[in-house]
């Protein structure tokens, strides 16, 4: 089968017959064969060209998920134009910036995103949702090659200059042509349960989720349907409604729809006996497969990290769970779960063509054709990001006897919200280090269950309330790099390495999560927690008593502002700690 660039893919579902595309905005629903945005695409291409869109010329995209998002990508492919695709809930000021960078001379918006905010931003300005599905126009394809670039994916920063991957065709045919092999495999059992729909909650500014709405489902001649809004009951009604088979989404929306059903079906609650026939078992969670209806079996989840536990439960209930692992810079996909052979807590074996090596710390390590040239127009990110043709993930991780995959946190500091998206703590500790009575901030991701949140450590002047600080610092940030929650540090510094003065960020976030005080450990200034015990001196304190001082939100009022006389009348939070600085349980306050 050729596969050459990917509109080799384009003449392909441009001769499938059925639904591709399906759309329910909460108004009104509607379908496009594959004939059919075929057709728009090449129609929409002319337009392009008639606009004088031309080959390696930049196009960027601004909107929600939508069939005429699919239609005007192929069209750019097409035309030989470069897609620049925006998340549609960024701000106006980031796509301006975006668009300046790539010198765009059109910029495609949705519905849902604010279009009288480019005002004056000297593009073009389209609105996907006028483009003509009855249009027949047609214009002669570009001459492209695998090595042309096909998109420029940027990361999204408040502050910092916004940096764009460059994917090439090659990049992307060395992700799915894997996947089109193993699933030509199957194909031919797939009939009973054709045709196979897939709803899909991933952004399609994000690659994996344009590659399981684009690129995958026609392999398998199936539908894909985009929907308006999150909330599990709709989630479950639209799979129930329309006969879904898969679910793509961020692991956010597992969690959700867990605990959806376990108010709906209180069984799913229940562990199966050990060893229990997966049909009994099945038998046994029937509520939750009429929930969702009789052909729904698989949930694929990208974008962020996969509680194990959550991955088991889904599990336990009979639904293949499908992780894999991968960035933009390897466009998206390094490793995948099969589908019949999923593996617990691992992202799968690396796919044909690309190899995978971890560094003596830890690091994975990835080289193949998947993998980007670089970044746009930024030489020294990019000569960062590889060494001797591996590059760096940034990611820790380790593969066992199998090959298989497993992934142990990260090297880099960025924090992947619950939705997939990426935060920089550089970006928001800008923010927050320019506000009045802020003495120094450090950012990092808070996990709350299978959950990381942007989470601030600040040391802060008398009397300045950490809310107050949120407040102002959000203003100014984007809606995912908003913080979450907020601790004050107990002492007058944050602590960093010598020398270099770089922030030991692991130190911050052990001391979140355990309350275990980092080393070296010093305590200064009214913001911090000490204990003194009888004959040591401390000013304004009574020489034979113990001293609890503090931040209100740092102790309980029940041991605010109390003198204790021995070491055992401490509360056990303090105990074991005498003569020295208490490590408190972080000052935290959860912003909703």
């Amino acid at each position: 089968m050729r596969r050459e660039t990917l509109l080799d893919f384009f003449d392909d579902f441009a001769s499938l017959r059925g639904v591709f595309l399906a759309h329910d905005n909460g108004f009104r629903r509607r379908e496009h064969t594959y004939a059919e945005v075929a057709r728009a695409s090449r129609a929409f291409a002319a337009r392009l060209d008639a606009a004088g869109v031309r080959k390696g010329d930049t196009v960027v995209f601004w909107s929600e998920n939508r069939p005429e998002w699919i239609a005007a990508l192929w069209a750019c492919l097409l035309q030989g134009a470069i897609v620049v695709p925006i998340d549609y809930r960024a701000s106006a000021d980031f796509l301006r910036r975006v668009a300046a960078i790539v010198k765009s001379r059109l910029v495609l918006i949705g519905e849902e995103v604010e279009a009288s905010s480019l005002d004056g931003s000297g593009a073009d300005v389209w609105r996907l949702d006028q483009l003509d599905w009855s249009a027949r126009d047609t214009v002669e394809r570009a001459s492209v090659s695998r090595d042309d670039t096909a998109e420029i994916i940027f990361t999204s920063g408040a502050t910092a200059e916004p940096k764009g991957v460059v994917i090439t065709h090659r990049n992307v045919l060395a992700n799915i042509v894997p996947v089109e092999g193993e699933i030509l495999k199957y194909r031919r059992y797939a009939w009973p349960f054709a045709p196979i729909r897939f709803l899909n909650l991933l952004p399609l500014s994000h690659m994996f989720g344009q590659s399981m709405a684009t690129f995958i489902p026609p392999m398998l001649a199936g539908t894909v349907l985009f929907i308006h809004g999150y909330n599990p009951h709709d989630i479950v009604r639209h799979i129930r409604a329309r006969r879904i088979s898969v679910l793509v989404s961020v692991p956010k929306i597992l969690d959700v729809l867990r605990e959806h059903i376990l108010r709906v079906a209180p069984i799913a609650a229940e562990m199966p006996p050990a060893g229990e026939h997966f049909l009994r078992r099945w038998w046994r969670y029937r509520a939750v497969h009429r929930a969702f209806g009789w052909k729904f079996w698989s949930f694929v989840v990208g974008a962020a990290p996969l509680d194990p536990a959550l991955e088991e439960a889904w599990g336990r209930l009979g639904y293949a769970v499908i992780q894999g692992y991968g960035l933009t810079e390897t466009a998206p996909i390094v490793s995948l779960n099969h589908p019949f052979s999923t593996s617990k807590g691992s992202v799968g074996k690396a796919i044909a063509g690309v190899e995978v090596r971890i560094a003596p710390d830890g690091e994975i390590l990835v080289r193949g054709d998947n993998v980007t040239t670089g970044y746009f127009n930024r030489d020294a990110a990019t000569a960062e990001a590889f060494e001797g043709g591996w590059f760096h993930t940034g990611d820790i991780g380790e593969v066992d006897a199998q090959g298989r995959l497993f992934i142990k946190g990260r090297k880099k500091e960025m924090i992947v919200t619950p939705e997939g998206l990426n935060v920089f703590p550089e970006d928001v500790e800008r923010v927050v280090a320019g506000l009045a009575g802020v003495r120094d901030v450090a950012v990092v991701g808070a996990r709350t269950g299978s959950e990381e949140r942007v989470h601030a450590v600040v040391v802060l002047d008398p009397g300045i309330d950490p809310q107050a600080i949120v407040r102002q610092a959000n203003l100014g940030l984007l809606d995912h790099q908003k913080i979450r929650g907020i601790s004050v540090w107990p002492s007058g510094e944050l602590p960093r390495t010598e020398g270099t003065r770089k922030l030991r960020r692991r130190e911050l976030h052990d001391w979140l999560a355990t309350g275990a005080a980092p080393r070296p450990y010093r305590a200064s200034g009214r913001d911090c927690l000490r204990l003194r015990w009888p004959g040591d001196s401390h000013r304004g304190c009574p020489r034979s008593a113990v001293v609890i001082r503090s931040f209100p939100t740092l102790w309980p009022s029940s041991i605010r502002h109390r003198t204790f006389a021995t070491p055992a009348d401490l509360p056990p939070k303090a105990a074991g700690h005498p003569g020295g600085v208490v490590p408190p349980t972080p000052a935290t306050e959860q912003i909703a």
